[in-house]
């Protein structure tokens, strides 16, 4: 008897392609692209956040920097915030 098998796998959200990258954002607010964490230190962030959190997932990028997993980030402007996307290890600059 063969028997066939498909991983019924959950697809990640498609980004917002309205929202520009971080580091877009970042250099036409006057913030240097470099201050801001790339994909790397994002996701290790990330996960190390969650060993340490019994895989319980940051609220927000700021908690990740409180609790000294990422440098601190530069300030924004008012109306402007930060946001992260876990999964895909990305962040975002909003209004």
């Amino acid at each position: 008897m063969l028997a066939s098998f498909c991983a019924c796998r959950k697809k990640a959200p498609a980004q917002d392609l309205a929202v520009p990258p971080a580091e877009e954002v970042a250099a036409k607010l006057g913030i240097q692209p470099a201050m801001l964490p790339n994909r790397d230190a994002l996701y290790d962030a990330i996960t190390k956040f969650m060993m340490a959190n019994k895989g319980r997932a940051a609220k927000d990028v700021h908690e990740l920097v409180e609790k000294g997993f990422l440098k601190p980030l530069p300030t924004l402007p008012p109306g402007k915030r930060y946001e992260l996307d876990q999964r895909g290890a990305t962040l975002r600059i909003v209004d």
